[in-house]
C-alpha cells in the first residue's frame, strides 16, 4: 500500500473576532483586534482586564441546546468545516474526531458551584458536560462520526497535539476523514489562575515588545477537516492545504515556566521539519506560540534562532487578534496559517511596537504578500508541553512516515489501587450524606514520594508518579510519556473554584490552579524522570487509557522513543460522588480511584518482557447496538485464534453488561469455540480510567499462562476500544 499523506479540505472557525473564516480573516486584514471587556460573568477584581470574549448569541448561530459553552462553539466550527469540505456520502465507519480543549465545561459547572456555595442549592444539571471529552461526544453524535474518536487534554498546546493525532490516525490507515481542532470558551477557573500567577497584561498581549507584561485570555474554536490524500482525490475534493509534518517534545523542566533556552520548543520544531523533509530554510513563515509574557516570548526567540540560526523567516503572534484561547488556540493558529498559504499573505503581531534588544528579532507589523510554500505553527503548554505543524501548499510532495514492525513487549506495571477490604466512607457539606466508595488509602514511602514532592504535587499527582516509578522504565535518553485521565485532578479544581467564588476572587490559590489542568500528571511525570519526548494527556472518558496506549505504541513504531510510560488515572471528589448519587449512577456500582502506568518498549531490549501488546484501536459505536458488526470490528485489529480469554468492562449494569455478553458470544462464534468472559471492576470499582487497571490484570493473566487476553471497553457515551496482550 502506498504511503498515506494529511491533507486539509475544510476548515471552520469561531473567535472573538467573528464566527466564520472570511469573517475573521476580514477583521484581521483591517487591523481589529477582538480584545474588549468582560462581559460573561463578574469579575470584582480583574474585571477591567481586557478578553477575547465571544459576543455572539451562539444558539441563534445554530448551535445546539445541549452542550457546554465550549461544546457549542467546537460544533459550530466543525459544521462550517465539514460545510467547506463537501464531503457528501462518505464512509462514517472511517471517519473520525480528535479535539483539543483545556477548559471543557467549567464554565458551566462553576454555575453549579456558585449556587451551591452562596445559596446552598444543589443544581447539578450544569455539570453533565463538564469533561473536556463532551465537544468530542456531541461532534461525533450530531455529525455520526464513527472512527476513532478522543479528546486532548495538554493545556494551551491540546488543539496542536489533536491534529497531530488525527495526521497519526490517517497515516497510519485507522481512518480517511478526522475532524480536527478544538474549542475552550473562557471560565473563572482560567481566568482567575491565570491572573493570580500574574500573568496578564492590563493594557492587552504585545508579543515580543519590549514593553509586554503578559498575556490576554480569550476563547474560540477551530476544526480542520483532515482527509488521506488518495481519498480526497478519488472523491475530487478542493485541497487546501497538506499537514506536511508535526513534531512533539516536552521540556521536562518546569509545571508553569519554559525552558529558559527554549530547548524542548527548537526540538518540536526539528521533529517537525524531519517529519517534513524540510531544511529550516524552506520554511517561509512561522505563527509563533508568542503569548506575551516576559518568559515565554524570550524563550521562543532564543529557539527560533536555535533552529533557523542568521536566518529567521517572518514571524508573527496572532494573539493580539483574538486573545489566548488556551486549548483552542493551536487549531485557531492552524487555520490561519492555512489561510495564509491560501491567500498568499503573512499575518501580522498586533500590539508590537517597541523592539526589545534581549530578544534580537522583530515580528511582522503589517499584513504583507508573500510566495508561501511552507509555513509553521508552533503551540507551547504548561508542563513544557510542545508542539510544531508544518502546512504546505497542496502541490508539495509527502514525505512517507517511516514505521518499524516489531512486537511492542510490556516491560513493567506500576499500580496504585485500592480493594475492597479498603472501602472508605466519604461525605460532604450539602447535602449530609455518604457514599461508600474504594479509595486509594496507601502511603507512599520517601522513596517513593519525597517531602518536596507531597507539598508540590496534587493527590492524583502523586499517586501517578508512585505507579510510573513502580512500573520501572528503561533507562533512556528517548522517553515518551502518555498518561490520560477521565475527569482530572478534580480536587484541585473544586479547591480552586470554591475559594474564587467564597472570596470573590480576592485570595487566590494559584498552587492549586497549576495543578488542576490535566496533563499535569504527565508533565510531572516527565519532569521527574526527564522524558523530553512526547508528552500526551487524552482524557475520553472510559477509554482515556486505551487512547494513551495507542499513542504510545505510535511513538515505538515510528521509533520516536525507546520505552513509553503509558496509563492512566482518576481520583474521587466529593461532588463526583454527591452528582453521582443524585443521579443512580452508584446503584449497581461502587466509585472508586486508581492510577495504572505501563512500560512499553519494543521488543529485544534487555530486559525479559511480562507480555506483549497487539492490536490497540478505538472508535464509536452505533445505536442500536450490533455485536456482530462489533466483533467484526475487534477482528480486523486482534487475531482470535491467539485469544483465550475476553476481559471486559461490565460493572453490573445490565444494559451495558448484556452489550458486553453479546459481543463475546459473536467472538466464539468467529473463532468457532467458547472464549472464557471475564471482568475486573469488582476488584478496582468504577472510575473512567478503570481499563488501565484491566490491562494491568491482562497482563497479569497472560504472565500466569493465559495464551491471550483480549481486554474490550464500552463506554455509556459511545466510545469503544479494544486492546490484545499475548505472552
Amino acid at each position: 500500500m502506498s504511503a498515506r499523506s494529511p491533507v486539509i479540505t475544510g476548515i471552520g472557525m469561531i473567535t472573538a473576532l467573528g464566527c466564520g473564516v472570511d469573517e475573521v480573516w476580514s477583521a484581521m486584514h483591517a487591523g481589529v483586534s477582538g480584545l474588549g471587556p468582560l462581559t460573561l460573568f463578574p469579575s470584582p477584581r480583574y474585571g477591567q482586564f481586557p478578553v477575547g470574549e465571544i459576543r455572539h448569541d451562539l444558539i441563534k448561530l445554530g448551535a445546539p441546546l445541549r452542550g457546554s459553552r465550549s461544546d457549542r462553539l467546537s460544533w459550530l466550527a466543525a459544521r462550517e468545516a465539514l460545510g467547506m469540505a463537501e464531503l457528501g456520502d462518505f464512509n462514517r465507519d472511517r471517519a473520525g474526531v480528535v479535539l483539543g480543549c483545556s477548559v471543557g465545561g467549567s464554565f458551566d459547572s462553576e454555575r453549579f458551584l456558585e449556587n451551591l456555595i452562596k445559596h446552598g442549592k444543589m443544581r447539578a444539571r450544569p455539570t453533565r458536560f463538564h469533561e473536556c471529552a463532551s465537544a468530542t461526544n456531541l461532534i461525533a453524535d450530531s455529525f455520526e462520526l464513527f472512527g476513532p474518536c478522543t479528546t486532548v487534554a495538554t493545556a494551551c498546546s491540546s488543539s496542536a497535539l489533536a491534529i497531530a493525532t488525527a495526521a497519526e490516525l490517517i497515516v497510519a490507515g485507522e481512518s480517511d476523514v478526522m475532524l480536527a481542532g478544538g474549542g475552550d470558551s473562557l471560565s473563572r477557573m482560567t481566568w482567575g489562575g491565570f491572573h493570580s500567577l500574574l500573568l496578564v497584561d492590563a493594557a492587552g498581549c504585545r508579543p515580543f515588545d519590549a514593553q509586554r507584561a503578559g498575556m490576554s485570555l480569550g476563547e474560540g474554536a477551530a476544526i480542520l477537516v483532515m482527509e488521506d490524500e488518495q481519498s480526497a482525490q478519488k472523491r475530487g475534493a478542493t485541497v487546501l492545504a497538506r499537514l506536511g509534518g508535526w513534531g512533539t517534545s516536552c521540556d521536562a523542566y518546569h509545571s508553569t515556566a519554559p525552558h529558559p533556552e527554549g530547548a524542548g520548543a527548537a526540538a518540536a520544531m526539528r521533529a517537525a521539519l524531519l517529519c517534513a523533509g524540510l531544511k529550516p530554510a524552506a520554511i517561509n513563515y512561522v505563527n509563533t506560540h508568542g503569548t506575551g509574557t516576559r518568559d515565554n516570548d524570550m524563550a521562543e526567540a532564543k529557539a527560533l534562532k536555535a533552529v533557523f540560526g542568521a536566518h529567521v523567516p517572518p514571524f508573527s503572534s496572532t494573539k493580539r487578534f483574538f486573545g489566548h484561547a488556551l486549548g483552542a488556540s493551536g487549531a485557531i493558529e492552524a487555520a490561519v496559517c492555512v489561510e495564509a498559504l491560501r491567500r498568499q499573505e503573512l499575518p501580522p503581531n498586533l500590539g508590537f511596537t517597541t523592539p526589545d534588544s534581549a530578544i534580537g528579532l522583530q515580528p511582522l507589523t503589517t499584513f504583507e504578500p508573500a510566495p508561501l510554500h511552507h509555513v509553521m505553527s508552533n503551540s507551547f503548554g504548561f508542563g513544557g508541553n510542545n508542539a510544531a505543524l508544518i502546512f504546505s501548499q497542496p502541490e508539495t510532495s509527502p514525505v512517507a512516515v517511516s514505521r518499524v514492525r516489531v512486537p511492542i513487549a510490556i516491560t513493567g506495571v506500576g499500580l496504585v489501587k485500592t480493594s475492597q477490604s479498603t472501602d472508605a466512607k466519604i461525605s460532604w457539606p450539602l447535602p449530609a450524606d455518604t457514599v461508600r466508595a474504594y479509595a486509594c488509602s496507601e502511603s507512599f514511602s520517601e522513596n517513593e514520594i519525597t517531602v518536596k514532592q507531597r507539598r508540590r504535587l496534587s493527590r492524583l499527582g502523586q499517586m501517578v508518579l508512585v505507579a510510573a516509578k513502580r512500573s520501572k522504565p528503561l533507562e533512556t535518553d528517548r522517553l515518551s510519556v502518555a498518561i490520560g485521565t477521565g475527569w482530572g485532578t478534580l480536587c484541585e479544581a473544586a479547591m480552586f473554584i470554591e475559594n474564587m467564588i467564597a472570596k470573590d476572587e480576592r485570595e487566590p490559590m494559584p498552587s492549586h490552579f497549576i495543578n488542576s489542568v490535566h496533563n499535569s500528571l504527565a508533565a510531572q511525570v516527565a519532569i521527574e524522570m526527564g522524558a523530553h519526548g512526547l508528552n500526551f494527556a487524552p482524557t475520553e472518558r472510559d477509554i482515556s487509557f486505551e487512547s494513551a496506549l495507542w499513542q504510545g505504541v505510535q511513538q515505538l513504531v515510528t521509533n520516536e522513543a525507546d520505552c513509553v510510560l503509558v496509563g492512566a488515572a482518576d481520583e474521587l471528589n466529593k461532588y463526583l460522588l454527591s452528582i453521582g448519587r443524585r443521579w443512580g449512577l452508584w446503584k449497581n456500582a461502587t466509585p472508586a480511584e486508581g492510577a495504572t502506568v505501563i512500560s512499553l518498549a519494543r521488543d529485544g531490549n534487555t530486559r525479559a518482557p511480562l507480555a506483549h501488546v497487539r492490536g490497540v484501536r478505538f472508535g464509536r459505536y452505533r445505536r442500536p447496538f450490533d455485536a456482530e458488526r462489533e466483533a467484526a470490528w475487534i477482528a480486523e485489529a486482534i487475531d482470535l485464534t491467539q485469544m483465550e480469554v475476553v476481559l471486559s468492562g461490565a460493572n453490573g449494569w445490565k444494559p451495558l453488561d448484556a452489550m458486553y455478553e453479546s459481543v463475546v458470544e459473536a467472538l466464539s462464534t468467529r473463532a468457532g469455540r467458547s472464549l472464557t468472559h471475564q471482568t475486573y471492576k469488582q476488584e478496582c470499582g468504577e472510575y473512567y480510567s478503570a481499563s488501565a487497571f484491566g490491562f494491568a490484570r491482562a497482563v497479569e493473566l497472560v504472565s500466569g499462562g493465559c495464551r491471550g487476553v483480549l481486554l474490550y471497553t464500552l463506554s455509556p457515551s459511545g466510545a469503544k476500544a479494544v486492546s490484545g496482550v499475548l505472552p
